[in-house]
């Protein structure tokens, strides 16, 4: 795969960088994170100086976006909202889109509701991004549930404190008045960041998927993926102030070109930029690295100011350490920085008996767009047999555009281990969401519902949080009878004994009677799910059908909820590395602290400093003084 460069150093006028409020992008901006690495640099700081020497990362944080939304198609749950600023706020944006506000907000059949909307534009993010909406209702209304509701288009901004704005727009240099035109609590609306819309998920606790409707479930809901990103938010990488400025900007975002763009590819115009008067470059996330921000950031960090020599000691040194396990993962990630050149030492490490030594070469290889079949397997392998470097593994599986990745990513489909299962699922629908062995189909535009893996082990895996999906493993899911699951007020799911049918029921009321709308369908979980789906049924329903068929034991086939690979970053893992050659503690490690989510904690490798002082002290035994067992214990 072509590495394509992303990288620019341009003149920037702050409130065109966000889109938004100028100040609350001038603040982010200064969310900067640094931190020194003396330890393992050489003696001469200009010898082999690295872009992470010179600079310092910034624009980092999330930036929280709000609007106030109107759902709709309520099932009689909704509420006419009190004449206050939310409202006023509503029909104000209702009557620029030539609506009527009191028909949609006064509703005499309650279909309707004013909810808040929240979501934010994280760190690196691209125009056209999906983002999660989080929906909620404001203090006093009385709207009792958000079920089966759709968020009507919403406007999604950022905003901030009048006194945060004045303040930054002096310290711009720019006048302002001495009689501010705002209060400074006023809350500044800044521009359009996203639009959101979609059905919500409501109705179930996604904190507790297993567990009966929390309190506040259906009065809060999600829509993830429901709001579309407006803004191109990347990185900065600021220059530190004890650096000589001139052309050193230019200098290092040609650098950045130079390694991570391919060759024929158009490079991008140069030329120094600031912002709040610091010189900066703006740094692109690279498509190679798309699903990997913190590799990225790691990795362009390591980049030399100067190109080094295939000649060089410092390449020298780094081929040599790459092949020992205690310092494999530190030396492929700057082999990668020097970009072309570094295959060689790193195809060298794929055929070492050390797992950490296999692990770096073939994660760096895949980054390096190398990851040719060799490599492919290897990264299979090690996702399979070593829980630490799951989600490591099939990150780098997912992030390159070769068939040979997505062959084994389909291969661990098949896998016994749910978490495995999932993460090699996850990792396909990352890589290319439109891939047939995955593709799956909406169930009453609630709900994801995929059947793939024939042949192999039956697994139905609910995801409740970052997507409302259901995802079947294996070619059958039967429901063995009696039961008969009640499913919130409207659906009862029934079958009898030894038959292979399911009656699905909904109660619907009609003229103040209840009225029962059957369908039945084969007694199978993928059936169900879709005639449930036909009544009506929500994302929330389906849940809750599984999490009681899984209690009661009428369901034949393994159940999971968000099953996704744990993982620790690369600095843990490579400090692990240096007492731990088989890997051991490092499994038992992800077990214990392990999180789906991997956090960065700074975005440079753990120095020599701080790996001597993780690794434990070497205990030497004593000696034996029993004649006869000079080799040993007796």
């Amino acid at each position: 795969m072509k590495r394509t460069k992303l990288l620019t150093a341009g003149l920037i006028i702050t409130a065109g960088l966000t889109g938004g409020c100028a100040t609350s992008l001038l603040n982010k901006a200064r969310n900067v994170v640094s931190r020194p690495q003396a330890a393992d640099e050489p003696a001469d700081t200009d010898t082999n100086a690295t872009i992470g020497q010179r600079t310092s990362v910034g624009n980092v944080d999330p930036i929280p976006i709000t609007g106030v939304g109107l759902v709709y198609e309520l099932p009689g749950t909704g509420s006419s909202p009190p004449h206050d600023a939310w409202r006023t706020n509503l029909e104000g944006k209702i009557r620029m889109q030539k609506g009527d506000p009191r028909k949609l907000l006064d509703d005499p059949a309650k279909t309707t509701s004013l909810v808040l909307v929240t979501a934010s534009v994280p760190a690196g993010a691209r125009a056209g991004d999906k983002l999660d909406v989080a929906i909620s209702l404001p203090q006093g209304s009385k709207t009792t549930s958000l079920k089966h509701g759709l968020l009507l288009t919403t406007d999604l901004n950022n905003t901030e404190l009048a006194a945060n704005a004045r303040q930054a727009i002096s310290d711009a240099g720019v006048p302002v008045g001495k009689t501010p035109l705002a209060d400074s609590s006023s809350v500044l609306a800044g521009n359009r960041l996203a639009t959101a819309e979609g059905p919500l998920v409501a109705g179930f606790d996604s904190a507790n998927p297993q567990s009966p409707d929390s309190d506040a479930g259906p009065r809060t809901a999600r829509i993830w993926g429901g709001a579309r990103n407006a803004l191109d938010r990347p990185y900065y990488l600021f220059l530190n102030e004890s650096t000589p400025q001139p052309r050193l900007a230019m200098l290092i975002a040609e650098r950045m070109n130079a390694v991570f763009h391919a060759p024929g590819d158009r490079l991008t115009t140069l030329a120094e930029a600031k912002v709040h008067g610091r010189p900066l470059v703006i740094a692109f996330v690279p498509p190679a690295y798309r699903l990997n921000h913190g590799r990225f950031l790691l990795v362009a960090r390591q980049v030399p100011l100067a190109p080094v020599p295939m000649d060089s000691p410092y390449r020298r040194q780094l081929e040599v350490e790459v092949t020992r396990p205690e310092t494999a993962l530190v030396a492929a990630l700057k082999l990668e920085a020097l970009g072309e050149g570094s295959e060689h030492a790193l195809r060298v490490g794929l055929e070492s008996d050390s797992p950490w030594v296999r692990f770096a070469a073939a994660e760096s290889l895949a980054y390096l767009g190398k990851a040719q079949e060799r490599v492919a397997i290897e990264l299979a392998r090690l996702a399979e047999t070593h829980p630490s470097l799951r989600s490591h593994c099939l990150t780098a599986l997912a992030s390159q555009d070769d068939a040979y990745c997505v062959d084994q990513l389909v291969e661990l489909l098949k896998k016994p281990d749910p978490e495995l299962r999932y993460g090699a699922f996850v990792a396909l629908r990352s890589g290319d969401p439109n891939n047939d062995t995955i593709r799956g189909l909406r169930v009453n535009n609630s709900f994801s519902l995929h059947m793939l893996a024939p042949n192999s082990d039956a697994l139905a895996h609910v995801a409740t949080e970052g997507r409302a999906e259901i995802v079947l493993f294996g070619s059958a899911w039967p429901l063995l009878g009696p039961f008969s699951i009640p499913l919130g007020k409207d659906f009862i799911v029934s079958a009898k004994d030894g038959q292979p049918v399911v009656t699905i029921t909904r109660v619907t009321i009609k003229n103040g009677e209840p009225i029962a709308v059957p369908r039945t369908v084969k007694a199978d979980l993928a059936a169900v799910l879709k005639g449930l789906g036909e009544l009506g049924g929500t994302f929330s329903d389906a849940v809750e059908l599984i999490r009681k068929a899984e209690k009661s034991e009428i369901l034949l086939a393994g159940v999971k909820f968000d099953a996704r690979p744990r993982g620790l970053n690369v600095q843990s893992l490579a400090l692990i590395a240096r007492s731990d050659p088989t890997l051991d503690k490092a499994d038992k490690e992800v077990v214990r602290v392990g999180t789906p989510d991997i956090k960065q904690t700074s975005y440079d490798p753990p120095t020599e400093a701080e790996a001597v002082q993780a690794k434990p002290e070497v205990v030497e035994p004593l000696l034996n003084r029993d004649p006869g067992r000079i080799f040993g214990s007796k």
